[in-house]
């Protein structure tokens, strides 16, 4: 089985919907999952621009917290897909 990019559901928002949940699926949140590096100094900080590549020293199969507006809602692991650094999902909490 191939692994398909998460991609969120369309949603339209409908106010005559019996599902409260329905006016809330197209708010914005923010995902956030760290990846510590070995070593990143200022100089690398001030270096970065769009596309830069920064070295993490995480390895396909390392744990990882996936936080959702600031609260952990799972864990999951890093996985390689393509050539992109991916988490794979492996547990909510």
């Amino acid at each position: 089985m191939a692994d398909k990019p998460l991609t969120a559901p369309e949603t339209t928002v409908n106010q005559s919907s019996d599902d409260p949940w329905k006016l809330v699926m197209a708010l914005p949140c923010r995902l956030r999952v760290e990846a510590p590096t070995a070593a990143f100094t200022v100089a690398d900080l001030l270096g970065l621009c769009p596309g830069s590549l920064v070295r993490s020293s995480q390895k396909a199969g390392s744990p990882a917290f996936v936080q959702v507006n600031g609260q952990v809602i799972g864990r999951g692991e890093f996985d390689v897909v393509g050539d992109a650094l991916a988490v794979r999902l492996t547990e909510l909490v």
